[in-house]
């Protein structure tokens, strides 16, 4: 019986995300007055070391975008969008027109629209299937060490023992991919509280 709820609860997890990426992929669409091709999105969880095993290295520089959310006056947890500072621009590219110089200002502000995109279009899926509000903070963007920045949300979130939920997504636009992993780190209960509103 355990297992059996474990994998309604997986299902019903990849059924946000699946509805999620596929609001993303036609919002990149629009963004960038193009077609984009998506993958069938995934959802990992892993805990705490088990990311920098398997996904990056702790000691690894990037650039980081996160987002708080919030529902019923209460955080649920953040949102964080991890890129290699040298894909940053290609990211850039594919998102912006040929002619446009690219500054770092510009780079940053592309990557940040990118997520806010991301998180938006999974926030959506959750709020259907839930009837609730759910409102996020502004993108904030900061570079540093993986392991740095992932154990400054971990604690913030006072998650010590908990999972993370790793989505990832590729998206494609002529041929070129736009590749990255979005993670939520989800504070104390706040899964639990969703999966209940979801009848499981």
């Amino acid at each position: 019986m355990k297992q059996k709820k474990s994998l309604l609860r997986l299902d019903a997890l990849q059924e946000i995300v699946n509805i999620g990426g596929g609001n993303a992929a036609t919002s990149l669409a629009t963004m960038i007055d193009g077609q984009v091709e998506m993958d069938v999105p995934t959802l990992e969880i892993m805990d705490y070391e088990q990311v920098f095993q398997k996904i990056r290295k702790e000691d690894e520089i990037v650039k980081a975008v996160l987002m708080n959310a919030f529902g019923d006056f209460k955080e649920y947890g953040v949102f964080l969008f991890v890129v290699q500072p040298e894909n940053a621009e290609k990211l850039a590219r594919m998102m912006l027109q040929e002619d446009v110089e690219l500054t770092d200002e510009l780079v940053d502000s592309a990557i940040k629209e990118l997520v806010n995109i991301l998180v938006h279009s999974f926030m959506t899926a959750v709020m259907k299937m839930i009837q609730r509000n759910i409102v996020s903070t502004v993108p904030i963007m900061t570079e540093d060490m993986f392991g740095s920045i992932l154990s400054s949300v971990y604690m913030e979130q006072e998650q010590f023992d908990q999972n993370i939920f790793i989505i990832k997504n590729e998206f494609y636009n002529l041929g070129h991919k736009i590749d990255g992993s979005l993670y939520f780190v989800p504070k104390p209960g706040v899964l639990e509280l969703l999966l209940r509103q979801l009848g499981i």
